[in-house]
């Protein structure tokens, strides 16, 4: 499979979610309102980001049961690892 480039939104959302993992614990989730706003950029630029990333299996989205908008977020395991190998290369 070949590998996707990150945009720097999509970075930028994974260093704040390890750095929210860092800071809550890693049983507990983020929410996307607090992602919307933590990081300045439109919400429909994020949205499009959280799904890139989705896709790619970096972050899991948590889904409202009416409506399907993103509720919670969280880091995988190889989101985790993705995010730490940005942190190192800043």
């Amino acid at each position: 499979m070949a590998a996707f480039r990150l945009s720097r939104l999509q970075k930028r959302v994974l260093r704040w979610l390890l750095a929210e993992e860092k800071r809550l614990g890693p049983m507990v989730s983020s929410s996307h309102p607090s992602l919307v706003v933590a990081v300045p950029n439109a919400k429909g630029n994020i949205s499009h980001s959280l799904r890139r990333l989705e896709a790619q299996q970096l972050i899991v989205v948590g889904r409202t049961r009416v409506g399907g908008f993103a509720d919670f977020l969280y880091l995988t395991s190889k989101g985790r690892q993705k995010a730490t190998e940005i942190g190192k290369k800043l």
